[in-house]
C-alpha cells in the first residue's frame, strides 16, 4: 500500500487547479425545485440532491470513499454564499488569482444574483462530534430526531429536525452509492492492491457511517465521509477532524499493525487534503492528537505515534497536525515530535494542555468538556461537537495597531495628549465603542445566518441541536462569544516608542510624530529614533509592559460588553494566517517606525528583525500575557530556528520550559535561507518542504512570491 499512497500524493500535488460546477448546478436545481419550501427543508433537500447525483471519484484516492467535486483541486463552489474566492487564499497562492474569471455560466449568475448570502462559503471553524459518528452511527441520530419530533409542538423545531433526518439519511445513501461503486471497481481491476482497497471500501460503506464502526478502517471511513459532507453542505475554511487518536483508540487490540495503521492514516490525510473548496489553497483542516483527559490521564496511544509518522510520510500542509502537550506525555511521542520539528517538517504544532483547558473552564465550560478541546482552525480552539465560538467566525477583530493609529490621527488636538495614561484612556474609549458595535453586528449576523443558510446536517452532529431543534449557531450546549485580535506586537512597540521618543526624550511633540506618520517618515532620522525604542519580544519591560496593558484594557472592555449582552465570559483568539499582509495594506505608517502599507507582525511574538535577545526572550515576553486568563481562544506564536542551530534536545528543552511556565502554543520552523532560496529557484526539487507561515501550513513551493520572500527574510534574520 505504501507505493499506492506515494502515487496518490504525487498525482495530487501535481494536479492543476480547475473549477467544478457540479455542486453549483445541483444546488441550483434543488433550490428551483423546492423554492416554496421552508428554508431549512429546502437546504436539506438540496444537500440530499447533491449527494444523490454528484459524481463519485473512485480513482484519485481509492483507499477511502469520499469527494467534494469531480476531481481533486477542481474548485467546489457554494453559490448560496457567493461565487468568490477567499482573499487570503489568493494572496497565499498567487497562481490562483482569476481562477473563477469567466467560469461561472450566466444562468447560474442570474439565478443567484439576489439570493446569495455573501462570502465564499459558510462559517467553518468547528469540529463535529466525530466520536458519536464513529461509535453510534448516523442512524442513532435519525432515531433521536424522530423521538424528539414525536412530542414536538413547535412547527419550526419540527421542520428543523425533519431537515436533520433528511440530511443524515442522505449521507447514508451517499455511502451506499460508494459501496456499490467500489464493488464494481473491485471486479474491474487486475491490480491486487487496488482490488483489496476497493473491496475494503465496499464492505465498510455498507455499514458506516450509518451504524457503529467495527474496526479502525471503518472508523476512519466514517470520519472521511462525515468531514467531506460537512464541507459539501457549505462550510468553508477550518473544518476540524477533532481528536481522532482518542476516538479510534477502542480499535487498538492485539492484532494492531502500526505499519498498516500508518499507511491508512497517510491515505486518510491525503483524502482530507483533496477537499476541493479553494483548490490547492489551505483549508486549515486541523487534526489534534495527544493530551490529557479530565482525570489527568495521558490519552496518547499507538495511533498518536502513527499520526506523527503519517504526517512525516505524506508531508502536506493541510491537514495540519497539532499535538496536545503536557508534563506526562508519552516520552516516545515527545521524542518523535521534536525530531520531526528539528528535521524541518514544521509539524506538529504544539498546544499546552493545562492553560488551554483551564481557559475553557474559566469561560464556564464544565471540566469534563474542557479537557476535550481541540484546534478548529489556524490555531483557534473549540470543543468538538459541544461549542460554537463566535470569536472564530463572526465576532469581529480588535486590531490594536489600527485602533492606536485611529485614536492618534483622528484626535483634533494631539499636543493636548500630555502623558501615557491620557493616551491609553483615549485608546480604551475607542476600543470600547468598536467592541460593542462588533458584538452587536456579530449577534445580528449569527441569527441571520441561522435563518438564511442553516446547516442541518452539521447541526445534527452537534450536541444540543437535535434536542432543541435549532441550528448550531443557536442551539449548541456552549455559545462562547468572543473576538479575534491582531497587531499586539506592533501596538506595544508603538506605545514604547511614544513613551520614549515623545514623553521621555522630548525628541518629537505628538503633533510632530503624527505629521511624520502622515508623511510616511520622509525624515529617516525620525523613523530611526522610533525603531531604536525598546521592542516587544526581548523580555524588556520597557516594551513588554505595554503589551500587558493592552491586553488588560481589552479584558476590561470585553467584560463590559459581556455584561451588556448577558453573555458568557468571552473567548479571544490571536490569529493571523496571512492577514498581517491585509492589515498592513490598510494601516498607515505607525509610531513603531513601520512604513505605511507594509505587513504587521505575523504572530504574537516579535516583529521580524526586532528580536535581538534570542528565542528565550521572546518566550519570556509572551509568558507575561497569562494565556489561561487572557487567551481562552488561543494565540499563535511563530518561532524560527536555523537548521544548523536546531536539534531535538535544544527544542525539547525550550518547549518544556515554556510550557511549564504557562505558555500556550508554539509553531516551530527549522530551516535556513539557503534551502528556501534553492526551493524558490528549483521548486520541482522541493515538493516536500513544509513550512508554517502564520496560521497555516503549506508546501513552500505552493506559496505566493510575497509569502516565500517573507519566510526567506525570517530565515536570513536568524541566520
Amino acid at each position: 500500500m505504501k507505493d499506492l499512497i506515494q502515487q496518490i500524493r504525487d498525482e495530487l500535488m501535481s494536479t492543476e487547479d480547475t473549477v467544478c460546477l457540479q455542486r453549483a448546478r445541483l444546488v441550483t436545481e434543488a433550490y428551483r425545485q423546492y423554492e416554496n419550501r421552508h428554508v431549512v427543508l429546502k437546504r436539506a433537500k438540496a444537500f440530499a440532491h447533491i449527494l444523490h447525483h454528484m459524481a463519485l471519484d473512485m480513482e484519485s484516492n481509492p483507499v477511502f470513499a469520499g469527494n467534494t467535486s469531480s476531481r481533486p483541486r477542481a474548485w467546489m463552489l457554494v453559490p448560496e454564499h457567493g461565487f468568490s474566492a477567499a482573499p487570503q487564499v489568493l494572496l497565499e497562492n498567487e497562481g490562483l488569482t482569476g481562477i473563477l474569471d469567466g467560469q461561472i455560466p450566466k444562468d447560474l449568475q442570474d439565478y443567484w444574483a439576489d439570493k446569495s448570502f455573501g462570502g465564499a462559503a459558510g462559517i467553518g471553524h468547528l469540529a463535529v462530534d466525530m466520536g458519536r459518528v464513529v461509535h453510534e452511527g448516523l442512524e442513532s441520530m435519525i432515531a433521536e430526531a424522530q423521538r424528539y419530533n414525536s412530542k414536538e409542538t413547535e412547527p419550526a423545531k419540527r421542520d428543523y429536525r425533519q431537515a436533520m433526518s433528511i440530511t443524515l439519511q442522505a449521507v447514508i445513501g451517499w455511502a451506499q452509492r460508494y459501496a456499490n461503486a467500489a464493488a464494481v471497481a473491485a471486479r474491474s481491476t487486475l491490480d491486487p492492491v487496488l482490488r483489496e482497497a476497493h473491496l475494503r471500501v465496499a464492505q465498510a460503506c455498507q455499514h458506516v457511517p450509518a451504524r457503529p464502526a467495527r474496526n479502525l478502517f471503518e472508523g476512519l471511513q466514517a470520519m472521511v465521509l462525515t468531514h467531506l459532507a460537512v464541507a459539501i453542505e457549505g462550510h468553508g475554511m477550518s473544518i476540524s477532524i477533532g481528536l481522532p487518536d482518542r476516538i479510534l483508540a477502542p480499535f487498538i487490540d492485539d492484532t494492531f499493525d502500526p505499519e498498516f495503521a500508518t499507511n491508512l492514516l497517510a491515505a486518510f490525510m491525503l483524502k482530507i487534503t483533496s477537499n476541493s473548496i479553494f483548490g490547492r489553497g489551505s483549508k486549515t483542516q486541523p487534526i489534534t492528537i495527544g493530551g490529557l483527559n479530565h482525570r489527568g490521564q495521558d490519552q496518547c496511544n499507538p495511533l498518536t505515534l502513527c499520526f506523527l509518522d503519517a504526517c512525516d510520510r505524506v508531508r502536506v500542509g493541510d491537514p495540519h497536525l497539532f499535538l496536545r502537550w503536557h508534563e506526562r506525555i508519552d516520552p516516545q511521542i515527545k521524542q518523535r515530535a521534536v525530531e520531526m520539528l528539528a528535521s524541518g517538517v514544521s509539524m506538529p504544532l504544539l498546544i499546552n494542555d493545562t492553560p488551554t483547558a483551564q481557559g475553557f473552564i474559566n469561560a464556564g465550560v464544565v471540566v469534563e468538556d474542557a479537557w476535550e478541546y481541540c484546534v478548529i482552525g489556524c490555531n483557534e480552539l473549540g470543543i468538538a461537537g459541544r461549542s460554537a465560538e463566535s470569536a472564530t467566525t463572526i465576532g469581529g477583530t480588535i486590531q490594536y495597531l489600527e485602533l492606536l493609529n485611529s485614536t492618534l490621527l483622528e484626535h483634533p488636538e494631539p499636543n493636548s495628549i500630555r502623558d501615557m495614561p491620557q493616551l491609553l484612556n483615549y485608546l480604551e474609549t475607542t476600543m470600547a465603542r468598536r467592541a460593542f458595535e462588533m458584538r452587536k453586528r456579530g449577534e445580528q449576523h449569527r441569527r441571520r445566518m441561522a435563518e438564511c443558510v442553516p446547516t442541518p446536517f452539521t447541526s445534527a452532529l452537534m450536541r444540543g441541536c437535535v434536542k432543541r431543534g435549532l441550528d448550531l449557531l443557536e442551539g449548541m450546549d456552549y455559545h462562547l462569544p468572543g473576538i479575534y485580535e491582531r497587531g499586539l506586537t506592533n501596538a506595544a512597540n508603538a506605545l514604547a516608542a511614544i513613551q520614549q521618543v515623545v514623553f521621555e526624550e522630548g525628541f518629537l511633540s505628538m503633533a510632530e510624530l503624527l505629521q511624520a506618520m502622515r508623511n510616511n517618515f520622509q525624515a529617516e532620522s525620525v523613523r530611526a529614533r522610533l525603531l531604536a525604542a525598546p521592542k516587544w519580544g526581548n523580555n524588556d519591560e520597557r516594551a513588554d509592559r505595554w503589551a500587558v496593558e493592552l491586553v488588560a484594557m481589552r479584558e476590561r472592555v470585553l467584560n463590559a460588553v459581556d455584561a451588556k449582552f448577558g453573555h458568557r465570559p468571552h473567548m479571544v483568539c490571536h490569529v493571523v494566517r496571512s492577514l498581517h499582509h491585509f492589515d498592513g495594506k490598510r494601516i498607515a505608517a505607525s509610531p513603531d517606525g513601520r512604513f505605511a502599507w507594509t505587513p504587521v507582525a505575523d504572530s504574537i511574538g516579535a516583529q521580524t528583525g526586532t528580536s535581538i535577545a534570542g528565542p528565550t526572550a521572546v518566550l519570556n515576553s509572551v509568558l507575561k500575557l497569562d494565556a489561561a486568563r487572557n487567551y481562552r481562544g488561543g494565540y499563535n506564536l511563530n518561532l524560527t530556528f536555523s537548521k544548523s542551530d536546531a536539534n531535538p534536545d535544544t527544542l525539547l528543552s525550550l518547549i518544556e520550559t515554556f510550557f511549564a511556565k504557562g505558555g500556550q502554543e508554539l509553531q516551530i520552523n527549522c530551516f535556513d535561507a539557503a534551502t528556501l532560496k534553492a526551493a524558490w529557484e528549483n521548486p520541482e526539487q522541493y515538493g516536500d518542504l513544509i513550512v508554517r507561515v502564520a496560521g497555516f501550513s503549506t508546501r513552500f513551493v505552493d506559496l505566493s512570491p510575497v509569502e516565500q520572500q517573507e519566510l526567506i527574510e525570517r530565515a536570513e534574520v536568524i541566520g
